[in-house]
């Protein structure tokens, strides 16, 4: 009960501190934070130049069209010899054009192999963006928290300070009256100013929070807003299950394997190049000459071609692409790795929290009444005032712990759920 009080107290608090501004779920947060982020703006656009790289691949199985003209001027007309007979072959000046088309029939693979890449390398691209989005939640999350931390903290700062002032007053009555000495009042004062202090700090700790928050989701830093708090779900799964999920739903993982899928296509292109090819040629060609009967002619050939050695270049550059996928497969298998540990590690911190926030939990009842205790002790000059002082921290660090334990709670659940690739 006393935790879903401070929870709903939370929100309350930063209601009031936000001045009545617009209330946002942490999910309307993501959804603003993702349409503004511009890395996952440069993301988007490397998998549209991924989709261009597609379309210019699968251009490549279609014709292709070529037209030029020129003229041409010589220094005298072009002559042949036959015996002792000269005559011209062409004219001094001419025009030509041509218009030519060509299909490729037969590329050893070399265009199937382009498109395959580029549609892996599309999909490794979009996977990549998924990974990034699910990033950039997380930083969200965290700001998000951060913030109803500090506004928390500022709250127990503004009890401790309450309380302090308080027995400063009791203790100047009981200095007045000559019941104490002035070194309880003076520890009193001392007290108050640093609890003061503290609250300044929190404060500034809030205001930076709030910056880093706005900026996230792309406002000015100063803007105000109010959050509502987040519920405490811890997951009912195993660890194991939880780690082969996790292995299963990460985007950083399939994109590494279309990686690895995309350079191979791409050493398979690059080999392609020295392979046989087959296309079709045709078109027209004019070619201006008055000692020519044709000057146009129209034209068809089927061509093929071969390189049958060029110096092993096209064999090294699909091996550079073949070792580049392998350098992929072993950071596939790093990643796996750490995936496994990133989802123990933020098990074990959640399960940790949620113990911890029992433990604090007890400890805050036990706090208040030592201090009302201690308090009371004091006025009846049965206690000391140290003894009060000390009640008052162990009060404040009994809260904080709580608080924080709340906190780091919260915080474990989205890593968790990030490491398993459901945020």
């Amino acid at each position: 009960m006393r935790k879903k009080v401070l929870i709903i107290f939370i929100g309350i608090a930063f209601a009031f501190l936000s001045g009545g501004a617009f209330a946002e779920t942490l999910e309307e947060a993501w959804n603003i934070g993702l349409q503004v982020n511009h890395t996952l703006k440069a993301a988007a656009q490397d998998t549209l130049s991924m989709q261009a790289s597609l379309a210019a691949a699968k251009g490549s199985r279609l014709p292709t069209v070529n037209v030029g003209a020129g003229y041409r001027v010589l220094d005298n007309e072009p002559v042949s010899i036959a015996g002792n007979i000269q005559f011209s072959t062409a004219d001094d000046t001419a025009l030509s054009y041509h218009a030519m088309t060509s299909l490729p029939i037969y590329t050893h693979f070399q265009i199937s192999s382009m498109i395959n890449a580029a549609t892996a390398g599309i999909s490794a691209s979009k996977y990549t963006e998924d990974a990034l989005r699910q990033t950039i939640k997380l930083k969200i999350a965290e700001a998000y928290i951060a913030v109803l931390l500090r506004i928390r903290q500022i709250k127990v700062a503004d009890s401790q300070d309450r309380s302090l002032a308080a027995h400063a007053g009791d203790v100047q009555n009981l200095y007045d009256e000559g019941m104490v000495s002035l070194n309880d009042l003076l520890a009193a004062k001392v007290a108050l100013a640093n609890a003061q202090q503290t609250t300044l700090r929190a404060q500034n700790r809030l205001d930076v929070a709030m910056a880093e928050y706005n900026r996230l989701l792309g406002r000015p830093l100063e803007q105000k807003f109010q959050l509502d708090v987040i519920p405490l779900v811890f997951p009912k799964i195993e660890l194991e299950a939880l780690s082969a999920k996790a292995l299963n739903n990460r985007s950083e993982l399939a994109s590494l394997k279309d990686q690895i899928e995309a350079l191979s296509w791409q050493a398979k292109a690059e080999k392609a190049v020295s392979g046989p090819k087959v296309d079709l040629v045709g078109g027209y060609d004019y070619n201006e000459n008055s000692h020519q009967l044709h000057e146009g002619v129209w034209q068809a050939m089927a061509r093929v071609s071969w390189d049958i050695f060029d110096g092993n270049v096209a064999r090294n550059k699909g091996a550079v692409f073949t070792a580049k996928s392998r350098v992929v497969a072993e950071q596939l298998a790093e990643l796996r790795s750490l995936i496994r540990l990133q989802v123990r590690q933020t098990w074990l911190d959640m399960n940790e929290s949620r113990k911890r926030i029992t433990v604090a939990e007890t400890a805050l009842d036990q706090a208040d009444e030592n201090l009302t205790v201690t308090r009371n002790r004091y006025r009846e000059g049965v206690g000391t005032n140290t003894e009060v002082l000390d009640a008052e921290s162990m009060k404040t660090v009994s809260y904080v712990r709580y608080d924080t334990a709340i906190h780091d709670a919260a915080l474990a659940i989205l890593r968790l759920r990030y490491a398993v690739g459901e945020l």
